[in-house]
């Protein structure tokens, strides 16, 4: 529907006008009407009109002088002059202000009727045109999205890239270093499938993060993991790779904070020419494949030690074994000392029996699950075994080591919840009252909450995603955003006290959260709630 206002100074000439225009069938509406212009123009920055039928002759403003303010005003409507003087110097001011439809009074409805069908094409045309353009900058943002791709791409899989292929995509490339990694997100709500998704991501973690001199591009080849580049400066290799650590510390611990997003990365070594960010790429995914230590989440190639003795296979037997039988018994802290202890026999073999690790990884998962069958626990209730399956062959052994701890984690919840029910649903009732009652604590996360209730952390996650129908990170951020959606409407807080009022001490990942959760940023929230109060 097209938004119609009326003005004119004259009663009947209004009420004529707003009686008959319903009856046009159009899609129109009448949304306001005003008897001066200056009343009209408070009206028409509040409302913004599409159409604007104005009398030319009104105290305080005439219509002419309305519309002329209207545009000053950046305001864009289709508009139609009346009047009950055919005077040729009016028809010329109407004309230089691009008013193409002009009505003498008095006139018959239909002939107003003639003179909206006309003004709604034009509408119609301007919003085809409009969307049209739309969609080809839309397009040609993907365009350019892919060919950033194909590049980045290229680059780290050490195929020919020449200096025009960047260039003219406005990717700087120029610096004394250059690095290449591998970043995972855990936990994370981004999905990497599409260029332009990866680059917002760039967005949000690269402004006050990376230090001076540092640019960081990247490119996903799975959708899941990140692979990237780090170009610029650096007086040595080893001020260089400083700079890149500071910068992905800020990051990683940003992220965790208010999206309780856990960031781990493996890193090259730094080149001195980008064409060997290949080699470079290639260290990275060697220190991701065969790392184990889970807590040292940024790791480089340089620091990794790979001089580890090599375990025998009846060690390996006897590692699986014992955790299912740990299994079997619902005991989660002794299978995941056996399993820590089989992964870093596997890390003994990761750079020579991969392909003998993957094999015994799956044998492993079969057993506890046909373990579990036979103790009377249904598939329904463990992890899909294909889902497992899949990523065993393509995951790090970091990948399997955590999969491994959530499947065994899962078993050992099976075993033991039917006489842990109760005491479950209770823990996750006090869970949510020590959430709801500290949101604006921007302290509060999964370790924080597991040292209030005296369990541990993956206890609690595991009983409040079981007994909750969420996780605690989405139950968290919906309830921090649902209490900011309540302080915005009935409360007259500014965006950074609201944020505040909701555990964030960073307005921009506030209102990243928001936009995520609403759809809007808070400011555009906020408009729409100020103007329904003024209805």
């Amino acid at each position: 529907m097209y938004r119609i206002m009326i003005v004119d100074d004259e009663d009947y000439v209004r009420d004529l006008l707003v009686k008959n225009i319903p009856g046009f069938s159009l899609p129109i509406e009448v949304v306001a009407v005003a008897g001066d212009g200056r009343e009209a123009l408070e009206l028409a920055v509040l409302l913004k009109p599409d159409i604007l039928i104005t009398d030319i002759f009104m105290p305080f403003m005439n219509g002419l002088e309305l519309i002329k303010e209207m545009q000053m005003s950046g305001l864009c409507s289709e508009n139609v002059v009346i009047s009950g003087y055919d005077e040729f110097d009016y028809a010329r001011q109407a004309i230089s202000l691009g008013v193409k439809n002009y009505l003498l009074k008095p006139f018959l409805p239909q002939e107003l009727e003639e003179v909206l069908q006309k003004m709604i094409q034009e509408l119609d045309s301007q919003k085809a045109l409009h969307q049209n353009m739309s969609l080809l900058r839309e397009q040609a943002f993907v365009r350019e999205g892919l060919a950033r791709e194909k590049v980045f791409k290229n680059l780290l899989e050490g195929r020919d890239c020449k200096d025009r292929d960047y260039q003219q995509l406005g990717v700087e490339l120029s610096g004394d270093y250059y690095l290449a990694g591998v970043i995972r997100l855990t936990g994370a709500a981004w999905d990497f499938g599409r260029q332009e998704q990866v680059e917002e991501f760039l967005l949000l973690i690269r402004e006050g993060y990376l230090l001076p001199g540092i640019r960081m591009h990247a490119v996903s080849f799975d959708g899941t993991h990140l692979a990237v580049i780090w170009c610029g400066t650096g007086d040595s290799e080893t001020a260089f790779l400083e700079k890149i650590r500071v910068g992905m510390k800020k990051i990683q611990a940003s992220l965790k904070k208010y999206y309780q997003i856990q960031l781990s990365c493996a890193l090259g070594c730094p080149y001195k020419n980008f064409r060997d960010l290949n080699l470079s790429y290639q260290e990275s995914m060697a220190v991701w494949r065969g790392t184990l230590d889970i807590e040292k989440s940024i790791m480089f190639y340089q620091e990794e030690n790979n001089t580890q003795e090599e375990s025998s296979s009846s060690q390996i037997r006897d590692w699986k074994n014992q955790i299912r039988l740990s299994v079997r018994t619902g005991q989660k802290e002794e299978a995941d000392a056996q399993l820590h202890r089989l992964m870093k026999s596997y890390a003994s073999l990761a750079n020579k029996k991969s392909d003998y690790i993957s094999v015994s990884v799956r044998e492993l998962v079969y057993a506890v699950q046909n373990d579990m069958e036979q103790a009377g626990y249904g598939r329904d209730e463990m992890e899909s075994i294909a889902y497992m399956q899949g990523r065993i062959p393509y995951g790090s052994l970091m990948d399997m080591k955590k999969m491994l701890e959530s499947y065994i984690e899962r078993c050992c919840l099976v075993v033991s919840e039917h006489s842990e029910e109760t005491k479950a649903s209770a823990v996750v009732k006090q869970i949510k009252l020590l959430l709801d009652n500290n949101l604006k604590n921007s302290d509060i996360d999964l370790e924080w909450t597991s040292e209030q209730v005296h369990f541990s952390s993956s206890y609690v996650r595991q009983i409040f995603k079981q007994h909750a129908g969420e996780g605690f990170g989405e139950y968290l951020i919906r309830k921090r955003m649902e209490q900011a959606g309540i302080l915005l409407q009935k409360t007259n807080l500014r965006i950074q006290e609201v944020a505040e009022e909701c555990g964030y001490d960073n307005q921009r990942y506030f209102a990243s959260s928001f936009k995520k959760f609403y759809g809007c940023t808070p400011t555009e929230f906020k408009k729409v709630v100020e103007k329904e109060r003024l209805y």
